[in-house]
């Protein structure tokens, strides 16, 4: 487990010598009990708690979450076990708590931030979820601003420590949501070409060297056209494509200045051979941008529109040897289903659901 940094904290492992300070805030009866565990008796009670959470084979994360001004432990954040999802090996659920005295300062939004991106980046988990019992305001609130999606409310769903039952509201966040969450923090955007100029088109254009199989995606190849009528066929496409294609919509892909990055197809169902081989998506970023994480945003943006045309999941592949389109498509929460062969290349086919 590494130290995680923000702007006010750093999330470190626990150890022994925080004993004092964490049973200072979990032996009050208003911290743990918002949570749905028992405030702490004694030291001794604490200390068992400590060595649970700082032992080689505890299988969940936990950091200490540390004021960098003052060096305080203010309260613990972690990842747990889903006990609803216990089957699901990619799932974690987030936990947290803060002291008392430091509620209402954004410890908890700040620290959920850097623990989900932790889960997703780190750990690569592909749902992360959160729950609160009805009635703990403070709690919906963080995870509203942290973007989770609300599941809905059971009533009864968890028992406490002291025996009672609590009703309690679930929320999750899938591995594309996530990275449709920080895309668009980030300021990047799918746009449609003709909100490209034809001098950015051909700068973009410009950077493969020229086309063929290395030129992704196909459908932004000029293939000895110009632009203006590249343009008009690439339109056409949405509503009208030529026998034997399906509708498709092209898009450039950029950033908050309008720099295209890279580009993505959406293709808006599938026939015989994308079903087999190309599947709903191909997409490409421009040679002087790879390195640089941008193709899981990108497409991330993509299944946005694919779940707005309705569709429930779409098929994503890649040639079997291309792990950076591979971690890119698993990133966004891709299942391979299976490798197939054509002409002696394998693909790779992952289904992503929406």
């Amino acid at each position: 487990m590494r130290t995680l940094t923000t702007d006010r904290l750093l999330l470190r492992p626990w150890n022994m010598d925080d004993v004092e300070a964490f049973y200072l805030y979990a032996s009050s009866p208003d911290v743990g009990p918002s949570a749905g565990w028992k405030p702490c008796e004694s030291l001794g009670e604490a200390e068992e708690i400590l060595e649970k959470w700082t032992a080689e084979d505890y299988p969940d994360v936990v950091f200490a979450m540390e004021e960098k001004g003052t060096g305080a432990v203010v309260g613990s954040i972690g990842l747990h076990r889903d006990t609803h999802r216990a089957p699901n090996v990619q799932c974690r659920m987030l936990g947290y708590c803060t002291a008392k005295e430091h509620w209402g300062k954004g410890f908890a939004t700040e620290a959920a931030h850097a623990v989900i991106d932790y889960a997703f980046q780190r750990l690569r988990v592909k749902l992360l979820t959160v729950d609160h019992y009805v009635g703990n305001e403070g709690s919906r609130r963080v995870i509203e601003k942290c973007g989770f999606t609300y599941e809905g409310t059971l009533r009864r769903a968890l028992q406490i420590y002291d025996g009672t039952y609590k009703d309690a509201s679930f929320y999750s966040m899938t591995a594309a949501e996530y990275r449709l969450i920080r895309a668009k923090a980030a300021g990047l955007a799918l746009v449609l070409p003709e909100e490209v100029s034809e001098e950015a088109f051909m700068a973009y254009y410009g950077e493969w060297g020229g086309e063929g199989p290395g030129f992704n995606p196909a459908a932004m190849e000029l293939k000895g056209r110009r632009h203006k009528q590249w343009l008009k066929d690439t339109i056409a496409m949405r509503t009208n494509p030529p026998e034997g294609l399906v509708p498709s919509t092209a898009y450039f892909f950029a950033d908050r200045a309008g720099r295209v990055l890279g580009a993505i197809d959406f293709r808006h169902e599938l026939n015989d051979y994308l079903l087999h081989y190309a599947g709903h998506i191909g997409y490409g970023i421009r040679p002087s941008c790879r390195g640089k994480g941008l193709a899981p945003y990108m497409l991330a943006l993509c299944l946005e529109k694919a779940r707005e045309r309705g569709l429930a999941r779409v098929l994503v592949t890649c040639d079997d040897e291309n792990q950076a389109s591979a971690s890119t498509i698993e990133d966004c929460g891709g299942e391979l289903e299976n490798r197939v062969e054509e002409d002696g290349r394998l693909t790779r086919r992952y289904w992503i659901d929406l």
